[in-house]
């Protein structure tokens, strides 16, 4: 069905709608009810694998499109579109920052998935889940600054970041959230055009929600940006100067919530006022 607003919300996963120790959504849901009421397309972005991203919606039926592996992997109704690089080139890079580097490190691609499991705290099937990559790779490891270094020089050698996540350092191409974002709104655009006789939208509202230095370029690119709290942490340095900005009142699902329901309230005025002006 068409898209009955302009509006188009991007959310990261872990620690922005769901809960950082429990993976829950519950908090969230009064805003999630109202965005499914108003047609607005739901769209998850996240380090998570598409695997991971497909089961989660299966269950959940909350999202209209997933942009996997930190912008790697876009899927829309059926069709995905791998944006990141080839896995042997994360795998060749990983090798060489392990033997560059003076901690242990392994990975989501070369441990077992009880390892994974141990790791994140997911049961067993997801972590088998988290396990099957596309395009990059989380790393487990213990480093030091000089580390990080080392191994984001290392990764630069190949094309590809090493960028930090809410809990892992994470292998990917440069490809990112912020690009992904906006290839899927080029498919938004596309979709409402085809499912509708009516005039097409040429332009999405955006609203965006994350709480991680690899969330940085979604928040950048939309036209709301919410930056979650991260849940444990007594104080929050902003991520990033945009016009738009709030941080939201609570970590987690709870901070979605108030955040996601002030923004529509806002919009919502705002499209009523310019209704009675215009009208």
């Amino acid at each position: 069905m068409p898209y009955s607003r302009a509006i188009a919300i991007f959310t990261d996963l872990d620690g922005t709608l769901l809960d950082h120790d429990t993976y829950s959504w519950d908090a969230a849901r009064p805003a999630l009810d109202r965005v499914k009421l108003l047609g607005i397309p739901l769209i998850a972005v996240s380090s998570k694998t598409l695997a991971e991203l497909e089961h989660l919606n299966q269950t959940s039926q909350l999202f209209d499109g997933l942009i996997a592996e930190n912008g790697g992997v876009i899927w829309l109704r059926g069709t995905m579109e791998q944006h990141g690089p080839s896995i042997e080139t994360i795998d060749t890079a990983r090798d060489q920052i392990k033997g560059a580097v003076n901690v242990p490190l392994g990975s989501f691609r070369t441990v077992s998935p009880e390892v994974i499991a141990l790791e994140t705290g997911l049961p067993l099937e997801d972590a088998i889940r988290a396990g099957q990559r596309h395009c990059s790779d989380p790393l487990i490891w213990q480093p030091s600054a000089k580390d990080v270094a080392k191994g984001r020089e290392i990764a630069a050698r190949w094309s590809l970041n090493l960028t930090k996540g809410g809990r892992f350092h994470t292998l990917c191409g440069p490809s990112n959230k912020g690009h992904a974002m906006k290839r899927m709104l080029e498919r938004l655009m596309v979709l409402n055009r085809d499912d509708t006789s009516e005039t097409p939208i040429k332009h999405f509202t955006t609203i965006a929600l994350g709480d991680s230095p690899n969330d940085i370029p979604m928040l950048a690119e939309a036209d709301f940006t919410v930056q979650i709290p991260q849940k444990h942490r007594s104080r929050t340095a902003l991520l990033l100067e945009h016009s738009n900005l709030q941080l939201a009142p609570h970590p987690g699902p709870e901070g979605w919530n108030a955040a996601v329901n002030a923004i529509l309230d806002e919009i919502t005025n705002t499209n009523k006022n310019s209704e009675v002006l215009h009208g």
